[in-house]
C-alpha cells in the first residue's frame, strides 16, 4: 500500500485500484468533513459540499464514497452530477460551499479516475493542506459519527447558474449571433452543457463527440487529439472550433484552415493583445517549463516577461496569485486568467475570451497569433525503474548542463519525472530540428548509463 495519495493534481489512477477503492475515500470525505469543521467553526447552518464528476463509468460510486463520509462528518452535500470542473468550480465559490470535489481523471482515459478537492473560493487546495488530509487519512485516528448526520441532494440545475455567469457577468457584450462553433466535447463533461452556453451567446454549436457512455471519454478524441477537430473544419463554414478534454478544463482552438492553437499559441495570441491594450498585469505571463522557448522569445518583442513554473495549472494558479498576474497556462491548454475568473482553467471560457479579443480587433480567428510558430521539439517518455531528483543521475546530470550550455539561447532541455505514471520524460526544443535529434538521443545515453530506464 503507498504512503502517498495526492499527485500533481488531486489523486489520480485507476478506478477500483488502490487508492481509488470505497474504503478509502469514504476515509477521505471523513477527514475533509473533520477539517471543514475546523477551518469553519462558526456556522450556524451546516457546512456544505458540492460534488461533480465527468461522466466516467466509476463517477458516481466514487462520488457517493465520498459522500458517505462526508455526511457521517455532518456535512450536507449537494450532487450536480455531470458537470465540468471549471463549473464546479465557480458554483463552490459563487454558491458559498465550504468546498468542492470533482470526480476526474482530466485527459486521462476512462479506467483511471481521480479526485480533485476545491475549497470554499473554487481553487485547488495548495499542497501544505493536501499534505496534511494525506497524513489523517493514512493514520490510525478514529472518527466518530457526526451526531447531526448531513444530507444529499440532486442539484443538477445549478449548472444553469454557471452558463448565467457566463452570459450576464464575464462577457455582457460578447455577441456571437450567426456563428457557427465545432466543439470537440472529449464524450465528457462538456457534452450537456456546451451548446447551452453557446447558445447564450447566439452562436450555434456543433458538436462531435459529445455522447458519454462511461467508457469512451477521451478516447481518441478531444484535446489531447485536437488534429480530429481541425480536421472536421477543413471545408465547413465554422468561425472556430475548440477540443475539451475530458472536465472541460483545457482548451485547444482551431481556425476555419485547419491550424491548431495550443495553449502556448493561445498564450501568444492574448498575451500580445492584452499587452497592447495596456491590460495585461506586470506586463509577464506565467508558463511552465513545458512552453516552448519559442513563446518566450515571442513575448520578449513584445515587451512581455514570461516566468515558469513547476508542470501543473496549480503551481501556474499560486505564481500568478502571488504576483498579481492575469495570464498564464499550460500548453495543454489549460488557460488561467486572474481574479475576474478565480485562476481557474476553463476551455470554454478560454474560447470567448480568444472570440472577444478577435472581435475587438474586428479580425478572424486565422489572424490569431498568426505570426507565431513553436521551435521544433521532441518530448519522449520512458519507463524508469523509479523516481529520484536529476542531481542523483550524474550521466543525465552533466548532459544537460553540456547540452543547455551549447544551445545557448538557441534551446533548451527539460528533464522531468511524471507525477502520476513511472515515467522519465526527456524533452529538447531547439531553432533546428538535427540539433533536438541529436541532443535528445545524447539524453537518452547518458539516462542508460545511469541506470534509470527500466526497458
Amino acid at each position: 500500500m503507498s504512503d502517498t495519495l495526492f499527485g500533481t493534481d488531486g489523486i489520480r489512477g485507476k478506478a477500483g485500484v488502490y487508492p481509488l477503492v470505497d474504503e478509502v475515500i469514504t476515509r477521505l470525505g471523513q477527514v475533509l468533513a473533520s477539517r471543514l469543521h475546523y477551518d469553519f467553526p462558526n456556522i450556524s447552518d451546516k457546512h456544505k459540499v458540492i460534488i461533480g464528476h465527468d461522466g466516467r463509468e466509476s463517477g458516481e460510486s466514487l462520488a457517493a464514497a465520498i459522500a458517505a463520509g462526508l455526511t457521517a462528518g455532518g456535512i450536507d452535500v449537494d450532487i450536480v452530477g455531470l458537470a465540468t470542473t471549471p463549473c464546479v468550480a465557480y458554483l463552490t465559490y459563487a454558491g458559498n460551499y465550504h468546498g468542492g470535489v470533482i470526480i476526474s481523471a482530466s485527459h486521462n482515459p476512462a479506467a483511471d479516475n481521480g479526485i480533485k478537492l476545491l475549497g470554499h473560493n473554487g481553487a485547488k487546495l495548495a499542497n501544505a493542506i493536501e499534505q496534511e488530509l494525506e497524513s489523517e487519512c493514512l493514520s490510525n485516528k478514529l472518527f466518530a459519527e457526526h451526531p447531526h448526520l448531513g444530507k444529499i441532494a440532486r442539484c443538477q440545475d445549478l449548472c444553469v447558474d454557471y452558463t448565467a455567469w457566463l452570459r450576464g457577468e464575464a462577457f455582457p457584450d460578447l455577441d456571437l449571433s450567426g456563428q457557427k462553433i465545432l466543439i470537440d466535447c472529449a464524450n465528457g463533461a462538456a457534452s450537456e452543457i456546451a451548446p447551452r452556453i453557446l447558445k447564450a451567446f447566439g452562436a450555434e454549436a456543433v458538436l462531435i463527440h459529445a455522447a458519454p457512455n462511461g467508457t469512451n471519454i477521451n478516447s481518441d478524441c478531444g484535446a489531447t487529439h485536437p488534429e480530429v477537430c481541425a480536421s472536421a473544419m477543413l471545408g465547413q463554414e465554422y468561425s472556430a472550433g475548440l477540443s475539451l478534454d475530458g472536465d472541460a478544463d483545457r482548451g485547444i482552438l482551431c481556425d476555419s484552415n485547419g491550424r491548431i492553437l495550443d495553449g502556448d499559441t493561445i498564450l501568444a495570441g492574448l498575451g500580445k493583445a492584452l499587452a497592447e491594450q495596456k491590460a495585461l498585469a506586470n506586463d509577464t505571463v506565467v508558463a511552465t517549463v513545458m512552453s516552448n522557448l519559442a513563446l518566450e522569445v515571442y513575448l520578449e518583442k513584445c515587451q512581455v516577461t514570461l516566468l515558469r513554473t513547476k508542470v501543473g495549472d496549480k503551481y501556474v494558479s499560486q505564481e500568478m496569485r502571488d504576483g498579481k498576474h492575469n495570464l498564464g497556462g499550460e500548453k495543454s491548454g489549460h488557460i488561467l486568467f486572474g481574479d475576474e475568473h478565480g485562476f481557474r482553467g476553463d476551455g470554454i471560457y478560454t474560447l470567448l475570451r480568444v472570440l472577444q479579443a478577435i472581435q475587438s480587433q474586428k479580425a478572424a480567428l486565422c489572424d490569431f497569433a498568426s505570426d507565431y510558430s513553436d521551435f521544433p521539439q521532441i518530448l519522449r517518455n520512458f519507463k524508469s525503474s523509479r523516481r529520484c531528483s536529476l542531481e542523483e543521475l550524474p550521466e543525465l546530470h552533466a548532459e544537460c548542463h553540456n547540452i543547455d550550455t551549447e544551445l545557448a539561447t538557441r534551446g533548451r532541455t527539460v528533464v522531468r519525472f511524471s507525477g502520476t505514471e513511472m515515467l522519465l520524460r526527456l524533452m529538447v526544443e531547439a531553432d533546428d530540428i538535427e540539433l533536438v535529434e541529436k541532443s535528445l538521443q545524447r539524453l537518452e545515453e547518458a539516462a542508460r548509463r545511469d541506470n534509470i530506464l527500466a526497458d
